[in-house]
């Protein structure tokens, strides 16, 4: 399953337990219903904005949304090999899309340094 699929479902799952319909949701967030459909189901990939304004609506945290979405396996433990995936990745996106790459790159060293902070 992809990232998107995976973002979706949880966006999903997290839209029902709040017991929101997709047009409450749509309402809420200031987007499409349509649009949200489509990033449920996975077919569209939503922007950093886009997530913080589900996020917003849910009112949930951007890092609750993707803490499950940790089920893409990484096969590879060498860091070359490891980069040289990350590139090519980068390498197929858009400007935009790495710009939100770099954004959530930057959302879990925050993270990861605050914790460390707390410990």
């Amino acid at each position: 399953m992809n990232l998107a699929a995976m973002i979706g479902m949880q966006i999903r799952k997290f839209r029902n337990e709040k017991g929101f319909t997709l047009e409450e949701l749509s309402f809420k967030s200031g987007l499409n219903a349509a649009h949200l459909g489509q990033i449920e189901r996975g077919l569209r990939n939503p922007t950093i904005d886009t997530l913080e304004r589900i996020c917003s609506a849910l009112e949930i945290n951007f890092l609750d949304l993707i803490n499950n979405c940790e089920d893409i396996p990484v096969k590879s433990t060498d860091p070359d090999n490891i980069r040289r995936k990350i590139d090519a990745q980068l390498s197929s996106m858009t400007l935009d899309e790495q710009k939100d790459i770099l954004r959530i790159i930057l959302i879990f060293r925050r993270r990861s340094n605050d914790e460390d902070k707390n410990d």
